[in-house]
């Protein structure tokens, strides 16, 4: 009889996730380019100066953004351990509306038109800059209320996986300090 070894140490087994958040493909495209929107990538220009180069550090913390790998998948995880069934549900039936071109119509109103065919995109092709309006709208809103609840939640667990990120995906650079001894203050 042969021994096997254990499934980890060959890989892991196949079909297998890291993450047991159970959250469709759909949705982790909505919950991505959510936490691209409350977390993104900052241009590289902004940084150089001409006496003034950025460390490797400080360029890899701009070139981070909310939608990285590990990201959008620690915060369904946290969904799923953490939430409130309620909480938790709404959250789910918010991401799905937003793969869809008419929950991304009735949750983001005419944010989310173009003008090539087929004229209402999903949430998750929108603009940048559109998504950034449509995240300030439900923050703002009063009236749609169940929405708000989900975009905070969204945005609380994006926050907090993405700054207590140690050695992840980003290499350890948020334990390295970005320039922020005395000597760089004066």
């Amino acid at each position: 009889m042969r021994r096997k070894s254990h499934p980890l140490l060959r890989g892991g087994r196949r079909g297998e996730s890291k993450y047991s958040h159970t959250f469709t493909a759909a949705e982790m495209q909505s919950l991505g380019s959510i936490c691209e929107t409350i977390l993104p990538s900052l241009p590289s220009n902004s940084l150089e100066g001409e006496e003034y180069q950025p460390s490797n550090v400080l360029q890899s913390f701009c070139k981070a953004s909310g939608s990285q790998t590990p990201i959008p998948d620690q915060v369904a995880e946290l969904l799923v351990k953490r939430a409130l069934k309620e909480s938790l549900i709404l959250t789910r039936v918010v991401l799905w509306l937003l793969a869809t071109r008419l929950g991304t119509l009735l949750l983001c109103g005419s944010l989310c038109f173009c003008e090539e065919w087929p004229f209402i995109q999903s949430f998750s092709r929108i603009p940048l800059e559109k998504r950034e309006q449509v995240l300030q709208k439900w923050s703002r809103s009063r009236y749609l209320t169940p929405v708000r609840c989900a975009f905070v939640y969204i945005k609380i667990l994006c926050l907090f996986v993405f700054f207590s990120q140690v050695t992840g995906g980003f290499g350890g650079m948020l334990v390295t300090p970005v320039d922020t001894g005395p000597e760089h203050l004066a």
